[in-house]
């Protein structure tokens, strides 16, 4: 009985899941990077420059814990800060040439690990896997209790 439990859908996801995030821990630690530091990057390089708030905002984490994240990207090399031209108060945060690169190598590595999670399965069952997940997402956003909530949010909770 118990391995049925195991084996069932709801359990696989899981699994899956989290074999997942363990191995793309794995990654960025290899990058000496956390996941909320990636984000910053990623969001730097889409966005281009933005302010320490702005980017705070964006990311779901408060000022005081921004500043951590970007002292540690700072000394890496990834980002660098400057003042604002028109508002002295105010520190512009880019993403550095060695920071584009650093995400360029994890962006690589990450499609190998998808890569790896695909081996085996045809590029038909992929479509499929992935129009049934995407329904699946689609369920759970109706549940009441996520009802309004958008995808980055529900993703940002500390507790789940």
């Amino acid at each position: 009985m118990k391995r049925k439990w195991m084996e069932s859908g709801f359990m696989l996801i899981q699994q899956v899941a989290h074999l997942v995030k363990y191995q793309a821990m794995r990654e960025m630690e290899s990058f000496h990077l956390k996941p909320n530091q990636v984000g910053i990057m990623f969001i730097l390089r889409s966005e281009g420059e933005l302010s320490q708030r702005e980017l705070a905002k964006q990311i779901g984490i408060t000022p005081p814990s921004m500043t951590v994240a970007l002292r540690k990207l700072e000394k890496q090399g990834y980002v660098q800060r400057k003042v604002d031209e028109k508002d002295q108060r105010i520190q512009r945060i880019t993403i550095t040439d060695q920071g584009a690169d650093c995400l360029n190598e994890l962006k690589e590595t990450m499609h190998m690990l998808e890569a790896g999670l695909y081996e085996g399965i045809s590029g038909e069952e992929r479509k499929e896997l992935q129009r049934i997940m995407l329904r699946m997402r689609t369920n759970m956003l109706n549940y009441k209790e996520i009802q309004g909530m958008d995808m980055c949010s529900i993703m940002e909770e500390r507790h789940l």
